[in-house]
């Protein structure tokens, strides 16, 4: 009599997996394609990050403002040659005496510089999720300028 009882109650459950895959589907494409958005979001901020670091200590053992504005703009573009959409953009780096913003001219009594360093990443796989198209990244990074170096 129990075997019976089973056998009906199996009857009556035929293709409810299929109903339950076809509803749980697409919301673990979701959350897989979010995911994956997240990791390319933090690796893009951790890229651009990285390439502030390197391009302000490239800068910061120039002799004069302008080596140190190629070199920064040298190793920025180094480090995020094909992640960006439009290019690696790297104003001139801002120099800082006695915690004073200073300016190009004062390169040789400077303390320290800081570089800033933005990208545009394409992000357009994931706008089905509701990412934009693209985003810009911008990080700086300040290092001291050698006071042992001639600069002058």
């Amino acid at each position: 009599m129990r075997l019976r009882a089973l056998r009906s109650k199996l009857r009556n459950d035929c293709g409810s997996m299929a109903v339950e895959f076809v509803v749980a589907a697409p919301a673990l494409v979701f959350l897989l394609l979010l995911i994956a958005a997240g990791g390319q979001w933090l690796s893009a901020t951790g890229d651009v990050g990285s390439a502030a670091r390197d391009a302000v200590r490239a800068a910061s053992v120039a002799r004069t403002f302008a080596s140190a504005e190629a070199n920064a703009k040298t190793a920025a573009t180094a480090d995020l040659g094909a992640r960006c959409a439009g290019g690696v953009q790297v104003p001139p780096p801002q120099l800082f005496s006695d915690g004073a913003p200073a300016g190009p001219g004062a390169f040789a009594t400077a303390q320290q510089i800081r570089v800033t360093v933005s990208c545009t990443a394409n992000l357009s796989v994931f706008h089905i999720i509701g990412f934009p198209v693209s985003q810009t990244f911008a990080d700086s990074a300040t290092a001291p300028l050698d006071p042992f170096e001639d600069r002058g």
